[in-house]
């Protein structure tokens, strides 16, 4: 896939991810940790397709038709489905499912193509590793009988802190 290409497809996934994290928010205004939690994943998935548009608005003209990027549609089918399976849920359902569901998708490779097409196009740092982890990991301690997530957050949260060498 062409470089252009894929950080349109990177950044709608960022889009989708942050208007799913805002209509959460909506949903659990009666639950202030709940609608604070989803409103800041909200805004790191905003500023994250912001930085894919930026990558894109400042690359080098014709490293947008010349860079292919291929291996990574296993990547995208994986934040697809777990997108898919998070969009399907009602606004309304039980946070265990919607935390699942963020997890989920929080474990897939979605941020790490972001900070590589963002370091490819040589547009700027792709910034820090979002605190999404640590966040949905505490946030599943609130459920002590929900094993799954304790699972998916422990999990989440030791690939983060892999991939940020600690």
């Amino acid at each position: 896939m062409q470089l252009d290409a894929m950080l349109d497809r990177c950044r709608g996934l960022e889009e989708r991810a942050a208007t799913l994290y805002r209509n959460w928010a909506a949903a659990a205004r009666g639950d202030m940790a709940a609608c604070a939690l989803w409103t800041a994943l909200a805004r790191e998935e905003e500023e994250h397709a912001k930085s894919l548009a930026d990558a894109r608005a400042h690359r080098e003209a014709t490293s947008g038709w010349r860079t292919r990027l291929d291996g990574w549609a296993p990547a995208i089918d994986d934040v697809e489905r777990a997108l898919s399976h998070a969009e399907r849920l009602e606004p309304g359902a039980a946070p265990e499912e919607q935390l699942g569901a963020a997890l989920e998708l929080e474990m897939t490779e979605l941020d790490a193509m972001r900070q590589a097409l963002v370091t490819a196009t040589g547009s700027g740092s792709p910034g820090s590793v979002d605190a999404h982890a640590d966040r949905l990991a505490e946030f599943a301690g609130r459920y002590p009988g929900a094993e799954r997530l304790g699972v998916l957050a422990a999990t989440l949260r030791a690939r983060a802190r892999l991939r940020a060498g600690i």
